[in-house]
């Protein structure tokens, strides 16, 4: 008997071990337009990525308000509590680095790229910068933790994702990894230090990582799965 709980206590600690090894594990197939496709299975480096990401209430119009008749009234908005913007930046020890924005709404098992900030995957052994507008989030049940009741910006503690991101890369110009920052933009190129309702992912503060559009410009696919464990947050 005391044989045979000695056994079952060394599997579950081999079990557990491997749980514990897989909670920031990234499986990703990048499929470049005409060439051999590539895959790596990274890790998040949970050292460097202190979040998995940050979401942000979503609001909506509600169109005119006013009850005077005749008065113009005021458009408004209002929280729609099961939609939120998220942000997150995943540094993986392949040195890999993925940004992306999407849309998350409690009531859907998938959400799309935000179209105006998108996503940037740059540097590690495919050593381009991809950067796109267009993909789907699919986080199924109880594969993201955001508290819907909170209506306040609030800190991913863990995720487990599907990705399918659509984008383009420039076949000249290499990359190395860059932590990357997100800065507000009036016209989608250039950082400004005002206040704006967009916002784009830059290296520098100065200008946006745009959609490579020029004649070298080849399109790629990104597909995979990534899980992201961030123990230092606490769930709010």
């Amino acid at each position: 008997m005391l044989r045979l709980i000695s056994i079952f206590l060394v599997l579950s600690s081999f079990f557990w071990g491997c749980g514990l090894k897989n909670e920031n594990k990234a499986e990703v197939s990048i499929f470049p337009d005409g060439e051999p496709s590539l895959y790596f299975l990274g890790e998040v480096d949970s050292d460097i990525t202190t979040s998995c990401g940050q979401a942000t209430p979503a609001t909506a119009s509600t169109g005119t308000t006013g009850t005077t008749p005749g008065s113009t009234g005021s458009t408004g908005s209002t929280t729609n509590n099961t939609r939120f913007t998220v942000i997150s930046q995943l540094i993986f020890k392949t040195k890999e680095t993925l940004n992306l924005r999407f849309t998350y709404d409690s009531t859907q098992i998938q959400g799309k790229i935000d179209p105006q900030q998108g996503f940037v995957l740059a540097g590690g052994l495919f050593g381009k910068t991809v950067q796109g507008t267009q993909g789907t989030v699919e986080w199924f049940n109880q594969g993201i933790n955001i508290d819907t009741a909170l209506q306040s910006a609030q800190q991913i503690s863990f995720f487990n994702l599907e990705i399918t991101l659509n984008g383009t890369y420039s076949t000249s110009a290499s990359s190395t990894t860059n932590i990357l920052n997100s800065c507000n933009t009036l016209d989608g190129v250039n950082c400004t230090s005002g206040t704006s309702t967009t916002q784009c992912f830059t290296n520098d503060n100065r200008t946006c990582l745009v959609q490579n559009t020029t004649s070298d410009a080849k399109s790629v696919i990104i597909r995979g799965t990534l899980k992201c464990n961030a123990p230092n947050i606490v769930p709010q």
